[in-house]
């Protein structure tokens, strides 16, 4: 199987620096093999990035959307064994193992894979890199020849994938530079709200307001940090509705002073090797211009009349004006005002004007 290994040498060190070239290579890697498809992950706690050939794709997509991630010991097990090289499941767990493992028998094996090879690269960022390759149950384990032939694509394999981590540290360091542009306090997350890289603005925050916790970045305003770790969890499944996640950060005196706004990386999130999963940025109470209904709809996901009123709110109109210009109740305002207070996490009125009057960005057009 030598011309196994010498036909993909040059195509792996081609995804290392054009990493869109990795699923095509994933897939007729597989092929290679007798396999079904193979894929390349993120080894983290909960939600991971990932990158799949075309066959595998739909089956990662259920693994990480059904919380097969908690419940999956085939990595963490391989891992412990500390063995350098590609692993077969029978390397990681006995025939009767595999007839009990919920992984198998819930997921694998439903699907009509469960025999593959696995190789685990630490990288320098501090994350795991897993390479997959899988079988279908029926073809059983992968014969002698095929993991020699591994075997000797994997220094390849290694240092490609190192060369392509390290590309995306440099991503993530110009998306340093680019934040200093910003002129705001702004920081960017990984994929479990760590944070990767912030500017200077961001620096004098910290730990005041902004804190650098160990498992992800924190607010000292605790309310404010619950809404943080919701949004974090709802980017982290997927469900951020692609739009920016906003809420108020309260002083000692629990007075509005500055205003959070969590931004999805689009695109970023399915770059293994950018580490860019969302950007943070903190802009502070400011006498700015009330921002238009639609920014606010966008924003909040106000529905158009709640985003009617609060912009209303935000010129400095009373709910009885505002009552008597749309036309509508007075306990109707009020009631479209408890729905605004709910979605923006504010519970007074004047804050959730100062909330309003902050959220367009210095120098933006209202």
């Amino acid at each position: 199987m030598a011309e196994l290994s010498e036909q993909f040498i040059d195509r792996i060190y081609e995804a290392s620096f054009a990493p869109e070239k990795w699923s095509l290579l994933l897939e007729d890697l597989a092929k290679a093999i007798d396999g079904m498809g193979g894929c390349l992950f993120t080894v983290v706690r909960g939600a991971s990035a990932y990158v799949a050939s075309q066959s595998m794709a739909p089956h990662l997509d259920a693994f990480m959307r059904d919380g097969w991630t908690e419940l999956n010991t085939r990595s963490a097990r391989a891992i412990a064994l500390g063995h350098p090289g590609f692993l077969t499941d029978l390397d990681v767990y006995s025939a009767a193992e595999l007839e009990t493992e919920p992984i198998y028998r819930g997921f694998l094996r439903p699907r009509g894979m469960g025999w593959g090879a696995g190789l685990y690269i630490p990288l320098a960022t501090g994350d795991i890199l897993a390479f997959g390759l899988e079988r279908s149950t029926d073809s059983g384990p992968l014969e002698s020849r095929y993991m020699e032939a591994l075997e000797r694509l994997r220094p390849h394999i290694v240092r490609a994938a190192t060369i392509s981590a390290q590309l995306g540290l440099e991503k993530t360091r110009a998306g340093a530079d680019m934040l200093e542009t910003l002129g705001l306090p702004a920081a960017i997350l990984g994929g479990q709200g760590q944070l990767l890289v912030c500017n200077r603005q961001m620096e004098g925050l910290i730990p005041d307001v902004i804190r650098d916790g160990s498992a992800r970045i924190q607010i000292a305003d605790k309310k404010a940090d619950a809404q943080l770790e919701a949004a974090l969890a709802a980017f982290a499944l997927g469900n951020g509705r692609g739009s920016a996640q906003s809420f108020p950060i309260a002083d000692r005196d629990r007075r509005t002073s500055a205003v959070v706004h969590l931004l999805p990386a689009k695109g970023a999130a399915l770059d293994i090797f950018s580490r860019i999963h969302s950007v943070l940025v903190v802009i502070p109470l400011s006498a700015s211009n009330a921002p238009p209904a639609k920014m606010l709809q966008a924003m909040f996901d106000f529905t158009p009349s709640e985003a009617r009123i609060a912009a209303a709110l935000a010129e400095g109109r009373s709910i009885d004006a505002i009552g008597e210009d749309f036309g509508i109740a007075r306990e109707t305002v009020r009631s479209h005002l408890r729905s605004i207070f709910a979605k923006s996490g504010v519970s007074k009125q004047s804050a959730l004007v100062r909330l309003l009057l902050s959220v367009t960005l210095p120098g933006a057009s209202s």
